[in-house]
C-alpha cells in the first residue's frame, strides 16, 4: 500500500509538473499562431513576389522566377532613391522637433503653476490622436489652400503674402512635417508627464535648497531620470514616422512632381498605379531591412543607456 501511494503521489507530482509546463504553450500558442499568420505569413509571401515577374495588369499570365532583378530595378530608380532620402530627413526632423516640443510643454504642465491646467489641456490634447491621419490631413489641406486657405487669410491680414502650401517643393515638405507633428506631438507629451511624474522631488528639493539653478536641476537630475522614457518615445516614433503614407496621399499625393513622394508612397505606386507587384514587394522588403535596422540601432542604444 505505502508503495503504490508512493507511485501515486510521483504520478501526481509528473502531471502537475507537465501541467505547469505546458501551460505557457496553451495559453501563448494562439497569440504566437495569429502572429505568425498576419505578420511571418505577409512578409515571407511579399519576399516571394518580390523575386517573380508579376504585372498586376495581366494577372492570368503565369509569374516568372526572375531573382534579385526586381530588387536591382528599384534600387536604380531615381525616384526610389530620392525618397527614400526625403523619408528618412522627414523622419529626423519630425521626430527631433517632437522630442523638444513634446518635453517642453510637458515640463511646462508640470510646474506647480500650470498643474491646475493640465487637466483640461490634456483633454483637448489627445483630440489630434484620435482623429484619423486622412482626416487631419484633409483639414490641414483645406487650411494649407492658397486662395481660401486659414493659413494665408490670417497672413495677409498680418500684411505678408502667403506661401503656395502645397505647390512648392520646400513648403509642401514643411507642410507635411507640420501635419506629422501637430498629429504625434500630443503622444510625446502624455509619456513625458508621466515620466516626470517618477522624478524624485527629494532629490529636485535638495538640489534647490543647495542653489542649483532650474537649468542644473534639468540637466542633472530630471533629464537623467527620464532618458530612457525619452529613447522608448524616440524608438516608437522612428519606426512611426518611416511609415509615412496617407498623410501624403491626402495632402499632395507626392506632388508637385514626385518631390514629396516618401518610400511608402513610391512602392504604393509601383505595385498598384504601375502594376509592378513584383517590385512594389521587393522595394518594401528593402523597406522593412531599413525599419529594422533603424528598430535594432535604436534597441541597442536604449539598452547602452540603461547600462
Amino acid at each position: 500500500m505505502i508503495v503504490k501511494s508512493r507511485k501515486q503521489r510521483s504520478g501526481m507530482v509528473r502531471q502537475r509538473n507537465l501541467s505547469t509546463r505546458l501551460a505557457p504553450v496553451v495559453f501563448l500558442g494562439p497569440a504566437i499562431l495569429l502572429l505568425i499568420l498576419i505578420s511571418v505569413i505577409p512578409l515571407v509571401y511579399s519576399l516571394y513576389l518580390s523575386t517573380q515577374n508579376y504585372n498586376l495588369s495581366m494577372p492570368n499570365r503565369p509569374m516568372k522566377f526572375i531573382g534579385l532583378e526586381n530588387y536591382r530595378v528599384m534600387l536604380l530608380k531615381p525616384e526610389f532613391r530620392e525618397s527614400l532620402g526625403w523619408t528618412l530627413i522627414f523622419s529626423a526632423v519630425s521626430v527631433v522637433v517632437e522630442t523638444v516640443l513634446g518635453l517642453g510643454i510637458a515640463l511646462m504642465l508640470h510646474s506647480d503653476s500650470t498643474k491646475r491646467y493640465s487637466a483640461p489641456f490634456k483633454t483637448i490634447m489627445i483630440i489630434p490622436m484620435m482623429i484619423a491621419p486622412v482626416v487631419s490631413a484633409t483639414i490641414w489641406k483645406l487650411m494649407y489652400y492658397p486662395v481660401y486657405g486659414v493659413l494665408n487669410n490670417t497672413l495677409t491680414m498680418l500684411g505678408i503674402n502667403g506661401p503656395n502650401w502645397l505647390g512648392e517643393t520646400f513648403y509642401a515638405k514643411i507642410a507635411i512635417i507640420i501635419v506629422e507633428i501637430w498629429g504625434a506631438t500630443p503622444f510625446c507629451i502624455l509619456v513625458y508627464q508621466a515620466a516626470l511624474n517618477t522624478v524624485s522631488t527629494e532629490m529636485i528639493e535638495a538640489a534647490r535648497v543647495d542653489g542649483a539653478s532650474a537649468g542644473r536641476v534639468f540637466f542633472s537630475i530630471t533629464l537623467p531620470s527620464i532618458r530612457n522614457f525619452i529613447a522608448l518615445v524616440v524608438s516608437i516614433r522612428i519606426a512611426d514616422s518611416l511609415r509615412i503614407f496617407d498623410i501624403v496621399m491626402q495632402l499632395t499625393n507626392g506632388a508637385p512632381g514626385s518631390t514629396t513622394e516618401t518610400i511608402g508612397t513610391t512602392i504604393y505606386k509601383a505595385a498598384f498605379r504601375y502594376y509592378q507587384v513584383g517590385q512594389g514587394s521587393a522595394g518594401a522588403f528593402l523597406f522593412f531591412i531599413v525599419i529594422s535596422i533603424v528598430s535594432l540601432l535604436s534597441m541597442m542604444l536604449m539598452r547602452k543607456r540603461e547600462d
